[in-house]
């Protein structure tokens, strides 16, 4: 690595701009300067970059450690990524973006919040720098993906004005990219010759690209608007899991599908087992039932054949959910057992089985909240005396009361699989599926005022006791 490198990072990380000389020490030690001769001898600089590399590591892994959601780089060989940065700026962009996020579990700490904010901020600043850097060329990867740590850690705090723009960036930066179109000549096979360094380097740019997309599906879900991104020119193969990518061995895998019940189905016969591959099918079909069933997305009801197709649309991926489950990788599914996220080896299953099964109850609370809430169904919960007497039977009628059903049952569900995680599971779980939380709090919430007086109602009220959870 360069000497103005080293100098640039120094500068950054040294006490005039941080305070706290301990936390400087542990973050990008100071290296000794050079002698002349170090710094005129080919072997005396190779030195100093392999020095920076070693000061740098601590941090990096504790970066590795405890990221679970976004998985951007390819870890065995990330020294040599930062060794092949020349721009000291992106350099100090992408590095302080890793610490933003890296700072909050490091155990001495104190002030973290304010400690991550800082980091953040010199981020942020660097990644400005960079991109006048760059001027009419198009930025490098390393770059986006300082923007998409950077989003990432924004959103985590809420879709709040900062944190949309920083999303719309990191989308415009992927379309300049042209992310969306690295394996726009089709699939590889494994009978195929592939080179594998060519697929190694084009797999860190998919995860580049589906993390954009993952928090463009959370902001616009938020949000109630249409997704930035274009799902109809996706040209971008899902990501493989990263047992196949950090041993540099080729996975087959498959196009993101337009059709909803095609989308599993490809998946799961190219025998494409990443956890974060199936996350994406199922948050594509939990957005798409959002929009469909958001007060935007449903036209008024004298339009009855709009009507009826948006219900159509909604069965479609009804069934599509249904399918998804069953078709899930057996590791993948949640089968009540207890999430341990305070054993590390345990720590990335878990935090797949509690993304992937938390989202498909959330994308079943979609499915089923316009019959519940828009006027086709009054909410009511019937007793078992009102239920026997009951004189209407009609298919409509059982038709209403399996939708409230399945729309309170996602709802158990959601609780259930918190009640039984670790009570450290937020620190290592998508941050963005917090707001799920609430949703099901607020339906188990709606469901014990509805409930006639009774066990049933102590036990919902019961299951909303779950305490605030929040990000250190």
């Amino acid at each position: 690595m360069p000497l103005d490198q080293q100098d640039t990072l120094q500068a950054m990380f040294t006490r005039r701009s941080w305070p706290c000389s301990e936390h400087t020490r542990f973050w990008v030690s100071r290296p000794k300067r050079p002698s002349n001769c170090e710094c005129t001898t080919k072997k005396g600089l190779e030195r100093q970059r392999n020095r920076h590399l070693i000061d740098t590591s601590p941090s990096t892994m504790i970066y590795f450690d405890n990221m679970m959601t976004i998985s951007l780089f390819h870890q065995p060989s990330f020294p040599e990524k930062l060794a092949r940065i020349t721009s000291p700026t992106q350099l100090a962009a992408l590095l302080a973006a890793m610490f933003a996020f890296a700072v909050r579990f490091r155990p001495e700490e104190m002030d973290v919040n304010r400690r991550a904010a800082w980091f953040l901020n010199v981020a942020l600043q660097q990644i400005d720098v960079a991109l006048d850097e760059c001027g009419d060329e198009t930025p490098p990867l390393c770059l986006l993906q300082a923007y998409v740590l950077a989003a990432h850690c924004q959103l985590t705090q809420g879709v709040l004005g900062r944190a949309w723009r920083t999303l719309g960036s990191c989308v415009r930066l992927a379309y300049e990219m042209n992310l969306h179109l690295v394996d726009v000549q089709g699939p590889r096979n494994a009978a195929a010759a592939v080179d594998i360094a060519r697929w190694c380097s084009d797999e860190e740019q998919r995860r580049a690209w589906w993390a954009i997309w993952e928090m463009d599906v959370f902001a616009t879900t938020i949000r109630r608007t249409p997704t930035a991104m274009d799902w109809s020119q996706i040209e971008i193969l899902l990501p493989v899991d990263d047992e196949h990518w950090f041993q540099c061995q080729l996975q087959e895998s498959c196009f993101f599908e337009p059709d909803p019940i095609r989308r599993w189905k490809m998946l799961e016969s190219c025998g494409n087992q990443s956890p974060k591959a199936w996350f994406i099918v199922i948050n594509s079909l939990m957005k798409e039932a959002q929009r469909i069933s958001s007060p935007r997305g449903i036209p008024s009801r004298s339009q009855s054949d709009q009507v009826d197709e948006a219900h159509h649309q909604l069965e479609i991926i009804a069934n599509a959910i249904r399918c998804f489950q069953l078709a899930l990788p057996n590791h993948l599914k949640y089968k009540n057992q207890d999430l341990m996220f305070d054993v590390r080896g345990a720590r990335r299953l878990s935090s797949a089985v509690y993304n992937i099964n938390m989202m498909t109850h959330l994308a079943r609370l979609m499915v089923y909240r316009y019959d519940v809430f828009k006027g086709r169904v009054r909410v009511s919960l019937l007793s078992c005396d009102d239920q026997h007497n009951h004189d209407r039977s009609s298919s409509m009628r059982e038709g209403e009361h399996a939708a409230i059903r399945e729309y309170f049952d996602a709802a158990d569900k959601i609780l259930t699989i918190i009640q039984r995680s670790s009570a450290d599971h937020i620190q290592y779980t998508m941050p963005f599926l917090s707001s799920t939380i609430w949703l099901a709090s607020a339906v188990q919430l709606m469901r014990s005022q509805l409930c006639r007086p009774g066990t049933l109602k102590n036990v919902s009220a019961s299951g909303t006791c779950i305490r605030p959870f929040s990000r250190a």
